[in-house]
This record gives structure tokens, C-alpha cells and sequence, in this order.
């Protein structure tokens, strides 16, 4: 049977919030056994609602399960295996021994800049301090200028994928922070699901004559929401993060 190796949110549950592995009971009846386990060479960074592994100097703790091959489809259908997160074999340490597992590695685009976790304990996220990694674009000239071209437009065309596969589009606004973009939309809306599922988005420029397009992952990261506030106010003059508790989140690209 597939042996995996997970850090997340398909961990075996350990009493603590129940958002820490809101994924695993879906794939509880699937699993034969679970035992501790380490990934030495990786860094574990935190996405909010869930965290992702890099490469790296680092070890992340986690669970070694070994489970059904219906198991292994589902995880890779939570994981956006293979479109979105990459999964591959890896040297895994349990009770001191070394084993052959699946690991799934998030896009080496997403962990720029992410906070990583030192401790390498995803139940541990919010007790330890974290260390953020800053987004850098590439030395580009047109890259440099397109990424400006959107930081200046009042709008976009925002477009997510429904679970079904059918594309959805809306106009936006959007500010950029960090070399990042952002949107804030009310947490039902369609984008916010549609994400939660397949991350992968296009915004686009509303110019037929000089077409700037960014295809990208996106998250909902509704920590971001003080940070990103003051550059809707700059820009609009509204600030999502003074209405009413739980009116906006933040999606970012």
C-alpha cells in the first residue's frame, strides 16, 4: 500500500482546533496506520488556512501514513495533484528508521515570501515565532513594467474555476503589496470557493490594444486584510478592514 507523508491539514488529529486537520476525515476510512515521522531537507511555511513544504535545510514533523490507493487519489485531489502542489517520493524518518514516502511540495512560487515555521510543527504555528521571506521579481524590465501597469489600473478581470472546471470571471479591484496583488471580496463570494478548490487564477487587464495578464495561484488570506487596507483607501478611498467583522476577506495572487 502508498506510504504518505503528510504536515498538515491530513495530519492525525491531536485534541487540538479542528481547523488544524479539517482534511483528514476524509480520508480517515482510508487509512491502515499512523506513525510519527520527520522530512529532513524541507522548510514548512504557513498559507493560513494551511501550510506547504519547500526544499530546504530545515526538518518538518508530520505523520506517515500508509493508506489505500483510494486514499492516495483523494489527497491528491485536496492537494491539486498534479496541476497544483508536486508529489513525489522522499526519505522519510519514523522511530528511526528510514522509509520511502509521498511528500507533496507546494509551488516553488508560493513559499516566496511566506512566513516559515520554525519549528517545522504545523500545530505549532501560532506558538513559535516566524520568519517571512521577501517577494523579489525577477531583474525584468517587462516584468518590471507590467507588474506596474497593474499596480496603477483601477481594475481587473479577475477569473477563478468553479469545481465543475467552468471558468469565472468578475471585475475587480485590486491593490499590490509586497509584489503581490490582492483583491477583498465578502467571504461567500464565488472566487473564495472556487480557490479553496483549484488555486489557480488569471487577472487581466481590461486594454484590448496592450494585454497585460497574470496567471498565478491564488489563497484566501484573511490575515492580510490590516496590511492591505490602507492601499484600498489609497487607491479608492475604502477600507475593507474597518466594515463589520467577517464582511471582507482577502484573496491573494
Amino acid at each position: 500500500m502508498p506510504q504518505l507523508f503528510v504536515y498538515g491539514t491530513l495530519r492525525t488529529p491531536r485534541g487540538g482546533p479542528p481547523v488544524d486537520t479539517h482534511f483528514h476525515e476524509r480520508i480517515a476510512d482510508a487509512i491502515v496506520t499512523s506513525r510519527s515521522a520527520t522530512l529532513p531537507g524541507a522548510e514548512l511555511f504557513d498559507f493560513g488556512a494551511y501550510p506547504g513544504v519547500g526544499r530546504g535545510e530545515g526538518v518538518v514533523m508530520g505523520d506517515l501514513l500508509e493508506v489505500s490507493d483510494e486514499g492516495l487519489a483523494t489527497t491528491d485531489l485536496i492537494e491539486g495533484h498534479p496541476g497544483f502542489y508536486e508529489r513525489t517520493l522522499e526519505p522519510v524518518d519514523v522511530e528511526g528508521v528510514t522509509v520511502e514516502a509521498w511528500v507533496y511540495w507546494a509551488p516553488p512560487a508560493m513559499v516566496i515570501g511566506r512566513p516559515s515555521i520554525a519549528s517545522g510543527d504545523w500545530f505549532e504555528r501560532d506558538r513559535l515565532d516566524t520568519a517571512t521571506v521577501p517577494l523579489a521579481l525577477p531583474d525584468d524590465a517587462g516584468l518590471r513594467s507590467a507588474f506596474d501597469r497593474i499596480a496603477e489600473e483601477t481594475y481587473s478581470w479577475f477569473t477563478s474555476v468553479r469545481a465543475d472546471g467552468r471558468p469565472h470571471t468578475v471585475p475587480m479591484w485590486h491593490v499590490v503589496s509586497g509584489n503581490r496583488i490582492y483583491v477583498a471580496t465578502p467571504p461567500e463570494a464565488v472566487k473564495v470557493a472556487n480557490v479553496a478548490v483549484n488555486p489557480a487564477v488569471v487577472l487581466a487587464l481590461a486594454d484590448p490594444t496592450d494585454v497585460v495578464r497574470v496567471d498565478g495561484w491564488a489563497i484566501e488570506s484573511i490575515n492580510a486584510l490590516p496590511e492591505v487596507s490602507p492601499h484600498f483607501f489609497t487607491k479608492y478611498g475604502w477600507n475593507p478592514g474597518i466594515e463589520p467583522e467577517g464582511s471582507y476577506t482577502v484573496v491573494e495572487v
